[in-house]
C-alpha cells in the first residue's frame, strides 16, 4: 500500500541508510564566509480559492439543508486501512503491517522485487524496522475507486523519514483491496518512483554534501548540518560556531540552481544580521564560488572561495577563501580547512 520502504540505490539498502566514511584529522578553525553563512528559503503553501482572501465578498459554497452529503462507508474503510498502516509502520510493528494484506497478498517495490504472502511481507518490514528504528511514514491518499462492489483501487503518495536523518524516500503507490468476510484487505500493492524534479537534476552532484560535518581547532568547533529541502531542488546548510562550549555565531545557507542566471547559486544570512550570495562554478577539484555580501553595519564584502572534493571520498572535503575584501580593506587568504563527516548514531 503506500511507498513502503525508502528508495534504494543498491540492493535492499535505502539510499539514506548508507554508512558514512571515517573522517580524517581535523585542521584549522573554519573561517565563516558565504559557504557557511545563513540563508533562508521562503515557503508559501496555503491553498486558497475565490473568497479565501481577507475582504473577499465571494459567498462561501453552501449545501441545501434538505440534502446531506453521504459518506461512502467502503471508502471510509479504505482510508481507515491507510491510517492503520501508518500507525503500525510508525510503531515499528511488522506483524500489524502484514496483517493488512490478504493471506496471499503481494508487494512489488519500485525495483520490481516481489514479496508474496503475509510472512514474506512481515519479514521484509521486520528487517527494515530492525535496521532503521524510529522510521516514520506519511501517507497522502489521492483517490479511491470501486471497479466492483468487492474490489477497490487506492492510489496515493507516501514519504518515509528515517530517524536522526533529514532524509527519506517518496514514492507513488497503487493498492488493490478486496472485501473478505466483511473486511477490506490489500491483495496487491505496487510502488513506483516519483520523477525527480528538474531542480534536482541540477543539484544532485552536490548530494554527497548531505549529512553532518565538523571542524575542530584548539579554540573553536564548527558544526554543519546539510539536508535537502523543497522537493530536493535545494540544499540547506545550517551551521554553528562554538568557543569554550558556547555558540558565538550561527546561520543557514540555501544552495540551488538559479534558472535566470543558468548557474548554481547560494543565498546566505548569518546571526549577526549580515547576508550574502555566491555564484558556483564547477572545477576539476570541486567548486569555485564568487561570493559577495554585506555586513550588519552595511560594509560590503567579497571573496573567492573554493570547495575541494575528491571524487569517491565523501567523508571529507576542504574549503579555503582567497581575494577577500571587507570594504576597501584586503584580508589575507585563509589556509585550507578540512571538514570531516560525523557518524550518525543509529
Amino acid at each position: 500500500m503506500r511507498s513502503f520502504l525508502p528508495k534504494s540505490t543498491t540492493g535492499h539498502m535505502p539510499e539514506r541508510g548508507k554508512a558514512v566514511a571515517n573522517g580524517k584529522s581535523l585542521q584549522a578553525l573554519l573561517v565563516v564566509s558565504t559557504i557557511l553563512v545563513f540563508a533562508v528559503s521562503a515557503h508559501a503553501a496555503e491553498k486558497s480559492g475565490p473568497g479565501d482572501e481577507p475582504g473577499s465578498t465571494s459567498a462561501p459554497a453552501t449545501t441545501s439543508p434538505a440534502v446531506k452529503s453521504e459518506v461512502n462507508p467502503n471508502e471510509a474503510a479504505i482510508q481507515a486501512t491507510a491510517d492503520a498502516f501508518a500507525k503500525a509502520f510508525n510503531a515499528g510493528n511488522a506483524k500489524d503491517v502484514a496483517d493488512l494484506w490478504t493471506a496471499n497478498g503481494s508487494l512489488i517495490d519500485e525495483r520490481g522485487a516481489v514479496f508474496k504472502g503475509r510472512k514474506a511481507i512481515e519479514d521484509l518490514y521486520a528487517a527494515f524496522f530492525k535496521e532503521y528504528p524510529g522510521a516514520r511514514i506519511e501517507i497522502l491518499v489521492g483517490s479511491i475507486e470501486f471497479p466492483t462492489p468487492t474490489t477497490a483501487v487506492e492510489d496515493g503518495i507516501s514519504r518515509v523519514v528515517l530517524k536522526d536523518a533529514n532524509s527519506g524516500g517518496t514514492s507513488r503507490y497503487s493498492a488493490v483491496h478486496v472485501l473478505e468476510d466483511g473486511k477490506w484487505r490489500m491483495a496487491s500493492v505496487r510502488e513506483t518512483s516519483l520523477t525527480p524534479p528538474a531542480g534536482y537534476a541540477r543539484t544532485k552532484n552536490l548530494e554527497w554534501l548531505v549529512g553532518e560535518w565538523e571542524n575542530t581547532s584548539e579554540t573553536a568547533t564548527v558544526r554543519n548540518s546539510i539536508r535537502w529541502i523543497a522537493n530536493k531542488c535545494y540544499l540547506q546548510r545550517d551551521y554553528t560556531v562554538s568557543e569554550d562550549g558556547k555558540t558565538t555565531s550561527s546561520g543557514t545557507q540555501i544552495i540551488g540552481w538559479d534558472p535566470r542566471l543558468d548557474q548554481m547559486r547560494s543565498w546566505s544570512f548569518d546571526s549577526s544580521g549580515g547576508h550574502g550570495t555566491g555564484l558556483w562554478t564547477p572545477t576539476p577539484e570541486g567548486w569555485r564560488i564568487e561570493s559577495t555580501g554585506t555586513l550588519a553595519n552595511g560594509t560590503p564584502t567579497s571573496s573567492l572561495d573554493y570547495v575541494i572534493h575528491i571524487p569517491g571520498d565523501d567523508g571529507v572535503f576542504g574549503w579555503r577563501s582567497m581575494d577577500r575584501k571587507v570594504g576597501m580593506v584586503r584580508l589575507p587568504d585563509t589556509r585550507e580547512v578540512i571538514l570531516d563527516r560525523v557518524h550518525q548514531k543509529q
